[in-house]
C-alpha cells in the first residue's frame, strides 16, 4: 500500500521495472498513475518524477503548495493504477488510448489530507419511542 500525503514531498517505491511492457527502451517510457476513490469513484491521474535503480523505481510526487502534482481534496483510500506511456501528453482527465496492455502495477494507496483534523457526526435523536423505520431496534426512556 501507497501512503501519500498532500501538502509535502512523497516518496514512494514500487517494482515497475521488472513489469515493464516495452523493456527495450528504457528512457523513453514514462509512468502514468491514475487514481480511483473506493467511496466516491473519482478519478485523478498524474506523472510523478521517476528514479530507477537495479532493485527498484522510486517515485516522487511534489504536492506541496505550489509543487507540480496537485492531490485530490478527499482524503482516504484510492485504488492506482501504474500505465507505462510514451508521451507526457495526457491531462488529469486520463486518455481513452491507454489500455490494459500498459498497465505494469495496480494496487492500493491511502492519500492523507492534514487540512482534515476530525470526522463530522450526525447524531439521529428520536423524538418519540416508537421506531418506525425499524423494528429490531428499540429506545428506552430513562
Amino acid at each position: 500500500m501507497l501512503y501519500i500525503t498532500d501538502g509535502q514531498v512523497n516518496f514512494l517505491y514500487v517494482t515497475i521495472k521488472e513489469k515493464r511492457v516495452n523493456a527495450a527502451d528504457v528512457t523513453g517510457d514514462i509512468p502514468y498513475m491514475k487514481f480511483v476513490n473506493d467511496m466516491t469513484k473519482a478519478e485523478f491521474y498524474l506523472y510523478p518524477f521517476t528514479s530507477i535503480s537495479p532493485r527498484f523505481t522510486r517515485l516522487t510526487i511534489d504536492a506541496r503548495e505550489g509543487g507540480f502534482h496537485t492531490l485530490p481534496d478527499d482524503e482516504g483510500f484510492y485504488t492506482y493504477t501504474i500505465y507505462e506511456v510514451t508521451d507526457a501528453t495526457f491531462g488529469n482527465d486520463g486518455d481513452s488510448s491507454l489500455t490494459d496492455s500498459q498497465i505494469v502495477e495496480t494496487g492500493k494507496a491511502f492519500i492523507k489530507n492534514p487540512a482534515i483534523t476530525g470526522v463530522t457526526y450526525t447524531q439521529y435523536t428520536p423524538t418519540d419511542n416508537v421506531n418506525t423505520t425499524n423494528s429490531n431496534t428499540q429506545y428506552l426512556s430513562i
